[in-house]
Parts: structure tokens; sequence; C-alpha cells
């Protein structure tokens, strides 16, 4: 059963184009009826004033109102040219906030990017805020945020690099283990990149991408203290001090302590460690 509100034009703040002619809750969305506010429409093709021809309805999903989806029920009007010799004869009006078969409006578009890009929300968090399918945000991210990855000036800056291993996917019984690579501006706290894999020849084709000068401008590289790393940075960056990033230097430190620890526990009593062995008590220090 829908729920009836008012609406107003304020509702769409930012496609000012547009007007708002109906509005009800519906299954706990808001279903919004608009229309474009033009009147008076030239032919596409040589410019005689246009005449309604017909309307369809478009729906589309657009940013949430009180925590709501939004639907957009779009009643698009299909203009007809009244000149007889017009090769135009009828088109459907196309807005600029509104893509060609798209499911989200522009603006909301942006906004699932800007929330799962910049302020690391989840995909299907986003999703449900907006009533749209996982794949659906995942495009919009891929398609809105292109641009931005593109960008060079993205990358400007950069004195100390930093490298660091991820795991991306477990191994199964058909696959091993897959890796990426993450590439950080370590001195402004920014991603740069994420490389898939974690291989010398992944990494040396990254760097060999970049610039002489942006190259030249890295002094520091702070690494996961996998070899194939050290190896990708011997040509490109062979002029930067290279050192171990404070996570992995730490747990290399705990490791041998952990490994020290255990020796000394086989040499003074001749087994593992037990419940109250000293040495054992004090595992979790290492």
């Amino acid at each position: 059963m829908g729920q009836h509100g008012s609406a107003s034009g304020s509702i769409l703040l930012g496609l000012d184009q547009f007007e708002v002619t109906a509005a009800k809750v519906v299954d706990e969305e808001w279903g919004l009826g608009v229309q474009t506010t033009a009147t008076t429409v030239g032919c596409v093709a040589c410019g005689s004033q246009a005449r309604l021809h017909a309307r369809r309805t478009v729906r589309v999903r657009d940013l949430p109102i009180g925590g709501r989806p939004v639907v957009l029920a779009w009643r698009k009007r299909v203009w007809r040219c009244v000149e007889p010799a017009c090769a135009a004869q009828t088109w459907t009006e196309q807005m600029a906030a509104v893509r060609p078969r798209a499911v989200l409006t522009c603006r909301a578009r942006a906004e699932v990017c800007r929330r799962v890009g910049k302020d690391a929300h989840a995909v299907a968090a986003v999703a449900r805020d907006l009533g749209v399918g996982w794949a659906t945000v995942m495009r919009a991210v891929a398609d809105h945020g292109q641009p931005l990855v593109e960008d060079p000036a993205r990358l400007a800056g950069v004195t100390a690099l930093g490298l660091d291993e991820t795991s991306f996917l477990r191994a199964t019984p058909t696959a091993p283990a897959r890796y990426v690579t993450g590439l950080v501006d370590v001195e402004g706290g920014r991603l740069l990149d994420v490389i898939a894999d974690r291989t010398t020849r992944a990494v040396t084709a990254w760097l060999s991408a970049r610039p002489q000068a942006w190259l030249a401008g890295v002094g520091t590289v702070a690494l996961d203290p996998w070899r194939d790393y050290a190896s990708a940075l011997v040509a490109p960056l062979g002029h930067a001090t290279v050192v171990v990033d404070h996570f992995h230097a730490i747990k290399l430190a705990n490791t041998m302590l952990d490994q020290v620890r255990r020796r000394t526990q086989q040499a003074l009593l001749g087994h593992r460690g037990r419940k109250h062995d000293p040495l054992y008590r004090i595992r979790s220090c290492c």
C-alpha cells in the first residue's frame, strides 16, 4: 500500500530542469513522478517550434531522501516537428542529468563513486541505500572513477613511495592464491595505484611507465620485504633509500624473538613449551 506525501521541486535539488508532479512512499521507497520544465522546444533539425507528440515513462534511481531509496518516474516527452519536409519527424527529449538507459542519475553515480572510493563504504551498503544491485554500484564506480585514475596529477609530489602486497583471492583446489600490490604515497597518505600481481615484472612495468623526472623525485621507498619488490627497484629507483616498513620490521623482529624463545626452551628443558613453563608463558610478549 502506498503512503502519499507532499513533494516540491526542492526535492530534486541539483536536477533543476525537472519538476515533481507526484510523490508517494511504496514498499519503503520514495516514488517520485517528474517531468522536465521545458514548454517550448525547437526542432533538432530545422529549428521550427515542435509540438508534443506523446509521452513515455522511464524509471531511474536517484539519491535517497530521508534514508529511503528514491525511484524517479520520468515522463519523457516525445516531440514532433510540424514541418512536413523536415527529416526529423519525432524525437525523445534527453537530459544531461540522466544518461540514456541509465539505472542511476548522474549525480547518484558521482555520489556512489565518492562513498566507495573516498569514504571506503562497503559496495553492498551503498547498493542497499540506493535500492540497486552490487554490480550497478561497481559499474558506476568504474565509470565515474576512470577519469580520476587516468589523471596524471594524482601522482604528483611523491617523495616517499610505499609498496605492500595484499591477498586478493585465497587458494582453491584448482587455483593458487592471488595477490595485488598497493603503491602508496607514504608522506601524503594516499593510494596511488593497485597492480594485479606482486612479481618483479609487474612492479617494473608500473615504474617504467613513470616519467624520469617523477622517478628522480622519489628519495625513499618503504617495502614489504618480498624479494621481487627489491629486485624491481634496482634499475628505476636505484638512487632511492630502501627501508622496510614499520609493520613488517616489527613483525620480523617478533618472529625472531619467538624462534629464540623456542630454541632456548628446547635447550634448557628438552621439550616444547608447556603450560607452566616460564618461557611458554611469555610467548605473547614476542
